[in-house]
């Protein structure tokens, strides 16, 4: 198994916006890597949520692949807006294998997702 780019504790920046709270340029700590797929969802109302770990969705079949459907089974981390409730049903809409990590942000606030190609090293 490749190893993360980053460790636990590191500092790092955002090179993506993940509304409201994370945009290009924004510091963050790391607290954990994961590594497996993460995938990009649509949800009931239209919207592209990014992003659930393969361990908080069910598929309907047997894997998650673009265009399939799941249920959320796990929704720490992903409350602010939308809400994204447990036993919501989701189209996937992508799956990328890579290093993801739950992080805090400056002001104290826990955040999950970010992946690994969406962190730089601070300049």
């Amino acid at each position: 198994m490749p190893s993360p780019q980053f460790l636990p504790g590191k500092s790092v920046i955002s090179l993506v916006s993940h509304p409201p709270e994370i945009h290009p340029g924004t510091y963050v700590t790391l607290i954990k890597p994961w590594f497996g797929n993460i995938c990009a969802v649509q949800l009931p109302d239209g919207m592209i949520h990014r992003w659930f770990a393969w361990f908080e969705l069910k598929p309907d079949n047997c894997c998650l692949t673009p265009g399939s459907f799941a249920t959320v089974i796990n929704s720490t981390g992903h409350g602010v807006p939308p809400h994204v409730e447990v036993s919501t049903r989701v189209r996937i809409v992508k799956c990328i294998p890579t290093f993801f990590y739950d992080l805090m942000l400056h002001n104290g606030e826990y955040h999950r997702w970010l992946a690994e190609f969406e962190l730089a090293n601070p300049i």
